[in-house]
């Protein structure tokens, strides 16, 4: 068992985990250098991922800044880098999964690093990941969040509510920045996410999260890779579904 019965039931009843350590100073070096490359725009690999910059950046403002730290956002990084999916299909996060979904059964959902450069770094709004992948059903994906950097109250680490992977799926509204903004949540139980540098937390895709902005002279760059177990399905567009890549066990038919 990788998972004690604590923290199994502590993730059933929270809707996460902070779980720790996963990964080696090596694997930690490897892909902090991989992510910083892909911001950059260096390598083959960098002119297949979507970027997303700084909200200051898409204004025009941040031009003295390095094209990195004007990153807020990398999109299917898994898709592009070989190295970024290796971390994806890690055996010690697969076994936590295993666990915690409950069938050896596992397929790659989607990955996105947020970035948070130093000084500027953009707050993420509460939401429910979710309300933003509507085309697969239920809605019962696992992220693991893993930090590159130490993730502090002061450089915006993620907060969670626990026990709001329970209420279901509620509603939200997409403003003018097009992110979903969870509504008439109370978030007087809301709790930090305090990690170390390859430490990383689980989560429901139900489950309330939000982060706030980094204004630190250090940058908190996190790697979140998301999960589903084979037997989820499909309800979007046929012609709109992407690849979701069998990590361990057996493709379901009826499955995505």
């Amino acid at each position: 068992m990788t998972l004690t019965a604590e923290q199994q039931a502590a993730f059933e009843r929270d809707g996460f985990l902070i779980y720790g350590p996963i990964l080696t100073p090596e694997e930690l070096a490897v892909l902090r250098a991989r992510i910083d490359a892909l911001a950059a725009g260096e390598g083959d690999e960098a002119g297949k991922v979507r970027l997303r910059l700084e909200a200051a950046a898409q204004q025009g403002e941040l031009q003295d800044v390095a094209r990195r730290d004007r990153v807020f956002q990398i999109l299917g990084a898994t898709q592009a880098d070989p190295v970024v999916f290796r971390h994806a299909a890690n055996p010690r996060i697969l076994d936590v999964l295993e666990e915690l979904f409950g069938t050896p059964d596992i397929e790659l959902f989607s990955d996105q690093t947020i970035m948070k450069p130093a000084h500027h770094g953009s707050p993420v709004s509460w939401h429910q990941d979710s309300a933003y992948w509507t085309s697969v059903s239920p809605p019962a994906l696992i992220s693991c969040w893993v930090a590159l950097d130490d993730a502090t109250l002061e450089n915006g680490c993620m907060h969670m509510l626990p026990g709001s992977h329970r209420l279901g799926l509620i509603e939200h509204r997409r403003a003018m920045d097009s992110f979903l903004h969870a509504r008439g949540i109370d978030l007087a139980q809301a709790v930090p996410v305090l990690m170390a540098a390859g430490s990383c937390s689980f989560h429901h895709s139900l489950t309330l999260h939000g982060s706030g902005p980094n204004r630190t002279p250090d940058r908190r760059r996190a790697l979140v890779t998301s999960y589903m177990r084979a037997d989820t399905r499909w309800v979007g567009d046929p012609e709109t579904k992407p690849p979701f890549p069998l990590l361990r066990g057996r493709a379901s038919p009826g499955g995505a």
